[in-house]
């Protein structure tokens, strides 16, 4: 047995066996890269096979008694019942042994800490690597902890059952608010930032909404508020809106609250999205009205699908339209029939300028009736923006909606592919 090999046995043995401030989420990490570094990446077929809904044996006190294992571009995520918890957890394997760190989290709180998961040799680990004759049982098992802490907490998944293959192969999509989130919701990145769009897909999203806004001199920035403040924003001498200055002036005297991240551009962001990520849609929430920003992003959207196209990619880019100033403004660029465009108006408006998505707001409800006529017309129906896991359930299991654009796609996640 080799030196590497007996570090992770060992190390799995441990696991079964053993203001500002308050939106920063700490982001807990193994101090020197942990027991990953002794292992090799697993195959996508090894990826594959760990896909599914597992019974949580251990830990459902936490985190209910289902969780959704699946991976992203990213790495490996879970996705639980309760608390709006998740995983975001990186991979590794040695001689049919896995092991899983990162960490954990309550999107709806600040309780997160570290996570040392695997899945032994006998109970899953040659099944990975290939063998069946022992059959499709998989066991991942492991510690948590809280915080830094050492991980010490028993967490125990057994596999019960694939993710639906229509769920998969689909096109529903969980979109996810800001690039990812709320930087109020204490996630790992300020919102609207590219740092954050990288992320998007660990916490489940196949699609991202972002806030585009244009400078003094008209370049599309994203930023959500209508001013420069202390909730997204580290102390400034600007004062205001981020349109009242040019970008030269946003770019050097504003940093972004959680990671002093600056303000992007909207090139800068659709180019993550394309070189970097799987995301499917992209939701462009335009912010900026009186200004012609409809003319500004159109020919960044179409150069950007274009971009897509050639790279094999399978992504929608929509100019959402929020408002009547903003309809008028679609209605008057050449040909705006012929745009990719997100309404969240009336069904009247969405045909008037033939969007291809109508966006009404969560609190109308299932809208069965509308969102049936949308699909008849060959549309498709996002509501937006719902955060109430038990909405949410409900939205999914009784509603026929294309798609939610929520701040916790976590929970979107696992309320769509639970079932």
């Amino acid at each position: 047995m080799t030196t590497r090999l007996m570090v992770v046995l060992c190390a799995l043995g441990m696991m079964v066996t053993s203001c500002a401030d308050d939106i920063i989420l700490d982001v807990p990490q193994f101090p020197g890269g942990g027991i990953l570094s002794q292992t090799y990446p697993i195959s996508d077929a090894a990826k594959e096979k760990l896909n599914g809904i597992y019974t949580v044996v251990q830990g459902a006190d936490e985190f209910g008694g289902t969780m959704v294992v699946k991976w992203s571009k990213n790495g490996l995520s879970m996705f639980a019942g309760k608390n709006v918890g998740h995983f975001v957890l990186q991979a590794g394997e040695i001689d049919s042994v896995f092991v899983f760190e990162g960490y954990w989290r309550f999107a709806t709180s600040n309780e997160t800490g570290l996570a040392r998961l695997g899945v032994k040799r006998e109970e899953g680990g040659r099944f990975l690597m290939g063998d069946t004759t022992g059959g499709r049982t998989i066991r991942i098992a492991g510690n948590i902890g809280d915080g830094q802490e050492s991980p010490s907490r028993l967490l125990v998944l057994e596999y019960a059952r694939p993710i639906r293959p229509d769920l998969l192969t689909g096109n529903f999509q969980v979109l996810a608010h800001r690039g990812g989130g709320r930087t109020s919701d204490r996630i790992p990145a300020s919102e609207n930032t590219v740092e954050m769009v990288r992320l998007a897909e660990s916490f489940g999203a196949t699609g991202i909404e972002i806030d585009v806004r244009l400078t003094k001199d008209g370049v599309p920035i994203l930023y959500h508020d209508g001013s420069i403040n202390p909730r997204l924003t580290r102390k400034t001498a600007l004062v205001g809106g981020v349109e009242d200055y040019t970008f030269a002036q946003v770019r050097s005297a504003i940093r972004l609250i959680i990671n002093g991240e600056r303000i992007p551009t909207l090139q800068e962001v659709l180019t993550t999205v394309v070189d970097e990520t799987t995301l499917e849609f992209v939701w462009l929430d335009t912010k900026t009205e009186g200004r012609n920003i409809v003319e500004v992003m159109v020919p960044i959207q179409q150069e950007y699908l274009a971009r897509a196209q050639a790279a094999g990619r399978k992504l929608d880019i929509m100019i959402g339209i929020p408002t009547d100033d903003v309809l008028d403004e679609v209605k008057r660029y050449p040909n705006y029939q012929q745009l990719q465009t997100l309404c969240e108006l009336s069904t009247d408006d969405v045909r008037a300028v033939d969007a291809e998505v109508w966006g009404p707001r969560w609190t109308q409800g299932t809208l069965d009736a509308e969102v049936a006529a949308m699909k008849a017309e060959g549309r498709r129906a996002f509501v937006w923006t719902l955060d109430v896991p038990n909405y949410i359930n409900q939205f999914i299991a009784t509603g026929t909606f294309d798609g939610i654009l929520t701040n916790y796609p976590t929970a979107v996640a696992y309320a769509y592919y639970v079932q």
